[in-house]
């Protein structure tokens, strides 16, 4: 019997020390978990800081990237803007300068030929049609039909001499036509391969037709 008590003692005492150990383990293995979990943690934590760094850093790289841009474009513009207000001194040069004289000697005019047929041109003398030729060719010119300018202008006939001076040359031309055409017909302005000239002017009292007076050269 003695025996047998001893037995269930040393048996009980087995499993209670079994259980003590496991728990042990248990708080081992816990604490061990716990500690890896707060590593885990602390690691993690201290990565989203960063990033949270990075991606601050990389986004006030890109608004400054955006603003340096606008600030660019900004100048960019307002140099685009300041060139087309900028007067164009080439231009306005060439619309001071004259280009030649015509003398229509019929009508005792002499008068100094600009470039251009703007209202600011013709305040000024008579006009170069822009894209005509300067000499050989279809040479066009227009003025005010005023007393200053070509208000006779109807009163020449064919055979009529006109004397066209530019800075290429000097020629003889003599009247062959004169008609009245709309003042939307562009027709009479076109380049012919012998050397003409071809003056517009308008009509009183009679504002949608023009004159046009045509001349050849003489040889």
């Amino acid at each position: 019997m003695k025996s047998y008590n001893k037995m269930v003692i040393i048996i009980v005492t087995a499993i209670v020390f079994t259980i003590i150990e496991n728990i042990y383990i248990l708080l081992m293995i816990s604490n061990s978990i716990n500690e890896l979990k707060d590593k885990y943690l602390q690691e993690t934590n201290l990565q989203d800081k960063q990033l949270g760094v990075n991606e601050n850093y990389e986004t006030n790289e890109v608004e400054n990237k955006v603003e340096e841009t606008n600030t660019d474009n900004a100048i960019e513009k307002t140099k685009d803007k300041s060139e087309e207000t900028k007067p164009n001194d080439k231009n306005t040069e060439n619309k001071e300068k004259t280009i030649g004289t015509i003398r229509i000697h019929k009508i005792n005019f002499l008068g100094k030929i600009y470039e251009g047929t703007s209202l600011d041109v013709l305040a000024k003398g008579v006009g170069h049609f822009e894209n005509t030729p300067y000499l050989n060719g279809n040479v066009c010119l227009a003025a005010h039909n005023t007393s200053k300018f070509w208000a006779k202008l109807k009163t020449l006939k064919e055979g009529d001499l006109i004397t066209y001076e530019s800075f290429l040359g000097t020629k003889e031309y003599k009247v062959t036509d004169l008609s009245q055409i709309d003042e939307t017909d562009w027709s009479n302005l076109e380049n012919t391969e012998e050397n003409m000239l071809t003056l517009i002017t308008c009509v009183k009292g009679n504002k949608p037709k023009r004159l046009c007076v045509k001349a050849i050269q003489l040889w």
